[in-house]
């Protein structure tokens, strides 16, 4: 398996970027200093930024996760799951509409190629359990209801994000027989690797 798809574990790894490193400076949280914040990876200056402006850093970083490098996706990921988990700097109403905004993301109707939403949704997913009732069965279903159905890397997004939601995920309807059918039986050596590590995360063996 690829390790872009291994969970972040936060017992052994600390916030994204450099915590402990702050740039002196005050942010005018603008694009071209959250920019030079990401290339610094300051992450001070950034939730300095997200003290005066949240909306501008989640707009900011949500961007990154459609790069083309692999690990500025995840990155973004990562860091999109620290600050919603910062309940004292963004209020939760921004989160659950950064949540709307994937969910639109997934939709075919909204016209978007979600590279990196599935991740950011179950890495948020995880950190903000207090958020699963309402969209983990949204997550769930891009993946067992035919008519949200994603394909190629979306899917296996989706399949590494119910991973990392663990075993909550299991009350999704359906998903443990589709997970075990991916696992079992889908062409790409890829795509069953990733649903056997998923159920794995869920505390369920393939084939049982």
């Amino acid at each position: 398996m690829s390790p872009a798809f291994k969970p972040t574990s936060r017992a052994k790894r600390g916030p994204p970027g450099n915590a402990g490193k702050s740039s002196g400076r005050s942010a005018a949280c603008d694009k071209s200093e959250l920019a030079a914040h990401w290339a610094a990876a300051d992450l001070n200056a950034l939730l300095a930024c997200v003290r005066d402006r949240p909306s501008n850093v989640l707009r900011y970083v949500t961007g990154r996760l459609y790069s083309s490098d692999e690990k500025e996706k995840w990155r973004a990921v990562e860091t999109l799951g620290y600050l919603t988990e910062r309940t004292d700097l963004i209020p939760q109403r921004q989160v659950v509409e950064l949540l709307r905004r994937f969910v639109w993301a997934l939709n075919d109707e909204s016209g978007a190629v979600p590279f990196g939403i599935p991740e950011a949704m179950g890495e948020i997913l995880h950190r903000r359990p207090d958020l699963q009732s309402e969209f983990l069965p949204i997550l769930g279903s891009t993946l067992t209801a035919e008519s949200m159905n994603q394909t190629g890397a979306i899917e296996r997004g989706v399949i590494w994000a119910l991973g990392r939601v663990g075993p909550a995920s299991v009350s999704c309807p359906n998903l443990t027989e589709t997970l075990h059918r991916i696992a079992e039986s889908r062409p790409e050596p890829e795509s069953r690797a990733i649903a056997r590590h998923a159920l794995s995360r869920m505390g369920l063996a393939p084939g049982s």
